[in-house]
């Protein structure tokens, strides 16, 4: 195949297609004699006719005929690799995107997304993982598509784009019989905990923190997420300590209320991180769009919705 290009395999399916010298020149932009050295080019090369004259015009050899789906296979292919740029269009999509979060943004930024993609790209499925120590090496292999959260394992390799800033409030229930507006640090550490045992997310902040400041909290509970945490905290005396973002939906749907800490808690941020192979593929670049575009639709709520806060 070193002696034909990709203007052979073109002239090769417009003889097949048009079964005549000149309508096939016509097709492919060439003059008549033009078209008769390729085929003469494609005749020497296989040690075949290809194409005879007949009555009905030009017919395909047996050779011919088994070359045809192999030629129009190879030539789509040339024409793909030869593309400056692949297009991404959501609607007629059926891609299936893989995004790491942790349960937090499964809970609050999650559902949005959904929504939105449901009405942009109808045909596309969503498959969401666990933010975990696996998550860098999904990325790099393309296991994964996006991570997004609180995160230190992403170093050299990956972009990320910040989507919000982050604060911590305690939430008790509504009922609670020691908690009433602010908290002192005295009742701080009077209280009983839920602990949400996560390592490498945002939980962690609160942990350092509480251990650089001498402060230890009553951990009478342990649970391996947020899922559920809310019902917890409303029907006990316990408490715990969640992004302001989680209290406000636990407060809109459970028995609880946020209160503010003693302390001035370090914020965080949350950002989206992908691969630098994927960092111009026009799919990843649509999903990271859709994915700012939705979290800041959230945080100019959020702000509204803090606004009767402290």
């Amino acid at each position: 195949m070193n002696e034909l290009d990709i203007r052979h395999l073109r002239i090769f399916l417009a003889l097949y297609a048009s079964k005549n010298v000149t309508r096939a020149a016509d097709s492919v932009g060439l003059s008549q004699s033009s078209v008769s050295v390729v085929l003469a080019q494609l005749r020497q090369h296989y040690g075949d006719p290809l194409f005879v004259r007949t009555s009905g015009g030009m017919k395909a050899t047996p050779r011919a005929e088994a070359l045809r789906p192999l030629v129009y296979q190879a030539l789509k292919l040339l024409e793909q690799c030869l593309e400056p740029s692949t297009v991404f269009d959501p609607l007629t999509s059926n891609r299936c995107f893989r995004i790491c979060m942790p349960d937090l943004g499964q809970t609050i930024l999650l559902p949005r997304l959904l929504s939105v993609i449901d009405k942009q790209a109808p045909n596309v499925n969503i498959e969401v993982s666990n933010l975990s120590y696996e998550t860098a090496r999904k990325l790099e292999t393309g296991e994964a598509d996006i991570a997004l959260g609180f995160t230190e394992e992403m170093k050299a390799g990956f972009y990320k784009q910040k989507l919000n800033n982050e604060r911590f409030v305690l939430i008790a229930s509504k009922n609670h019989p020691d908690i009433d507006g602010k908290m002192s640090l005295a009742q701080l550490q009077q209280q009983k905990f839920v602990k949400v045992m996560l390592t490498g997310t945002s939980h962690s902040i609160i942990e350092k923190f509480l251990e650089r400041k001498g402060i230890v909290c009553n951990y009478v509970a342990n649970v391996p997420n947020f899922i559920g945490l809310g019902q917890i905290v409303a029907s006990s005396s316990l408490v715990a300590i969640v992004p302001l973002r989680l209290g406000i939906i636990f407060e809109s749907e459970n028995a609880v209320k946020m209160v503010q800490l003693p302390l001035k808690f370090p914020s965080y941020t949350v950002n989206q991180f992908w691969h630098e192979r994927f960092h111009r593929d026009p799919a990843n670049m649509w999903l990271r769009s859709l994915i700012h575009d939705t979290s800041e639709t959230l945080e100019m709520e959020n702000k509204t919705n803090q606004a009767y806060l402290w």
